[in-house]
């Protein structure tokens, strides 16, 4: 017997691709805050190629020097050039967070699919887990984890595995709405009558549908990822030193009381996570419908005559 299913034409997903993309590109605060993450990721890749400065040279003569056209941002108490460790810890922390980001997504894309379509009381009770995690305090429960891992703590691994396994309950919640307001959805019941099994229900029809929000949820993590790395390493459990990242370039101005050392880097952290939060908000008003409809309905203001 042949399965019929429900498969929308290619042509038919650009097209609602481009209807929704063309929101998201009217939308200026967005639109500015991925050039600035974009900008901050082409720095953090390319600036170290051109510097013509070795991260962890140590220049004695040149410690504490202010910003110059050969050290734009100075130099630390080493001598070493500012602004390609910079770079360099920029490099470290975003290797953290996509890789603590794909465990997380990993987890819980996987878990809230699967309790979105079990349904009933398995999806009872693998959300009250959820809920039971999320009563948990992340950070405290990241730190309790790399002092159990002891020596392997001060590596990147130890990081990513602290902060991606206290992570990912926010990602399988979203998810799972996501899926248990698609199951109820018209094209499903149709592929289900129309004879399609659940699992080519679930592959073809309901994840592929709930990719905005797994879009949505990558923004959400990401900020919370790197300020987890920062707030670790302040305490003494990330990478520790000659390797640069910015949580520890941060904790090494703090410990020295050098403001400047540590202004530099919390301000790649700020500025990062500021523009994180504004992709992921303005990624909700274009994949959510509700919020879709919202903001087309906000009254624009009249110039002043």
């Amino acid at each position: 017997m042949t399965t019929l299913e429900l498969a929308e034409p290619r042509f038919l997903r650009a097209r609602r691709f481009a209807a929704r993309a063309r929101p998201l590109a009217a939308n200026r605060a967005t639109v500015a805050a991925m050039l600035v993450l974009a900008l901050l990721v082409v720095f953090c890749v390319g600036w170290p190629f051109v510097s013509g400065h070795d991260p962890n040279d140590v220049v004695f003569a040149q410690s504490d020097q202010g910003p110059s056209l050969e050290h734009p941002l100075g130099t630390d108490r080493f001598g070493r050039d500012l602004m390609t460790r910079l770079a360099i810890g920029g490099r470290t922390t975003l290797l953290i967070a996509v890789l603590a980001l794909l465990v997380v997504l990993l987890v819980g894309v996987v878990y809230g699919t699967i309790a979105g379509l079990a349904g009933g009381a398995a999806d009872s009770v693998m959300m009250r887990v959820v809920d039971g995690l999320f009563a948990l305090p992340r950070l405290p429960i990241a730190i309790v984890i790399l002092v159990v891992l002891s020596a392997d703590a001060s590596t990147v691994p130890g990081v990513v595995l602290a902060l991606s396994v206290v992570g990912w309950m926010l990602t399988a919640r979203l998810v799972r709405g996501e899926v248990v307001a698609l199951k109820a959805r018209n094209f499903v019941f149709a592929a289900r009558a129309l004879g399609a099994s659940p699992t080519n229900v679930a592959r073809r029809h309901i994840v592929p549908n709930a990719a905005g929000i797994v879009f949505i949820a990558v923004f959400l993590e990401l900020p919370t990822i790197v300020l987890g790395e920062a707030f670790l390493s302040v305490l003494g459990l990330g990478p520790p030193p000659p390797t640069a990242t910015w949580g520890n370039m941060a904790e090494q101005g703090l410990h020295f009381f050098r403001v400047w050392e540590m202004a530099v880097p919390s301000a790649a952290i700020a500025i990062f996570v500021l523009a994180a939060n504004v992709i992921a908000d303005g990624l909700h008003d274009v994949l959510d419908p509700r919020r879709a409809a919202q903001v087309r309905r906000r009254p624009r203001r009249r110039p002043r005559a």
